[in-house]
């Protein structure tokens, strides 16, 4: 079976991070990826940064390296090129991996910001970037090769990406296998556009279920031992949509976030048919799309709508504190 590679794409500032990028490029080529740090092209000016750009819309996930320097700064938007980059991963869905020095460390004068203004903008580009779910805290060069190494075992298990593979790696088998699945795909689509304006008809339905019904999810530790724990369909969907975020999550992964979503660690030993039946009423009221990858089983992602509401069971409000 032919091995699919991941191009990942490494930012940092460069003069102070050398050492740190190669290690991550080590890591990430021992992890069957393809590194895309573009060492010797470090952006400068708006036109390099576009080239930078169209690198980006071909990785499948973002690495960034955070030091103590903020970068050069464009002159337009205030930001630093790294800032930008980051920023334009995120507004095109790519998983981003985030890794911040920790502030105690210290490091040689010629690493570290000395203009007050560039360091408020790193801490600010700090603060938003470390709010990523796959961001961490590292303090040498070993403890960030450690650390990348199992975040992008986690993102390759969790985010699904579509990878690259040699063109000469199809047999005439695998040839006709692709026209086999693109012609079960247009099946597929087909009957998903109906489902679609099926579902579309429910959504007019008054009485689907949602804020406040409650629902009860049971966990077996063993024969005897069975418990069952209790929750409503919003705060469930209120949990698990912070944690998919902008990401394609497994069915496996999303089964998961259900489960700990009322308490328990994973689905493993979980009812089935009832976390089964919640994810189905969450694609009923257009909240999740799903869809089937070949030899992956199903994908979810929020739509639009479930976006939407999010944000509005995540939000804090001021009559909370009331």
């Amino acid at each position: 079976m032919t091995q699919k590679k991941y191009q990942v794409f490494i930012s940092s500032t460069y003069t102070d991070l050398i050492e740190e990028r190669k290690k991550v490029q080590e890591i990430l080529l021992m992890a069957d990826c393809i590194p895309a740090g573009m060492e010797a092209f470090v952006a400068t000016t708006e036109e390099q940064f576009q080239i930078i750009k169209k690198v980006i819309d071909f990785c499948d996930y973002y690495v960034l390296i955070l030091g103590k320097r903020y970068g050069s700064i464009n002159p337009e938007t205030g930001l630093s090129y790294t800032e930008m980059e980051y920023e334009y991963a995120v507004s095109k869905g790519v998983p981003v991996l985030v890794f911040a020095l920790d502030d105690s460390v210290v490091v040689s004068a010629d690493k570290e910001e000395k203009d007050a203004e560039s360091k408020r903008k790193l801490a600010v580009f700090k603060e938003k970037a470390m709010k990523n779910r796959l961001a961490s805290i590292w303090k040498d060069g070993g403890d960030l090769s450690g650390k990348v190494a199992i975040a992008i075992m986690k993102a390759k298990e969790e985010i699904v990406r579509p990878g690259w593979m040699r063109g000469d790696s199809y047999s005439t088998e695998s040839l006709e296998r692709i026209v086999k699945l693109q012609e079960e795909n247009k099946a597929m689509s087909e009957e998903i556009s109906n489902l679609k304006e099926q579902v579309g008809k429910l959504e007019q339905i008054p009485d689907l279920a949602f804020e406040g019904y409650s629902v009860e999810i049971s966990y077996n530790r063993n024969e005897c031992d069975k418990i069952t724990k209790s929750s409503t369909l919003d705060k469930i969907f209120s949990y698990i949509s912070l944690n998919i975020g902008e990401y394609e999550v497994h069915e496996k992964y999303l089964e998961d976030l259900v489960a700990q979503s009322v308490g328990y660690s994973r689905s493993d030993y979980c009812d089935g048919f009832s976390i089964k039946r919640i994810i189905n009423q969450f694609v009923i009221l257009g909240f999740l799309e799903t869809w089937i990858v070949d030899d992956e089983g199903g994908v979810y992602k929020l739509t639009e709508k479930g976006k939407q509401m999010k944000n509005m069971l995540n939000a804090f409000r001021i009559e909370e504190q009331k």
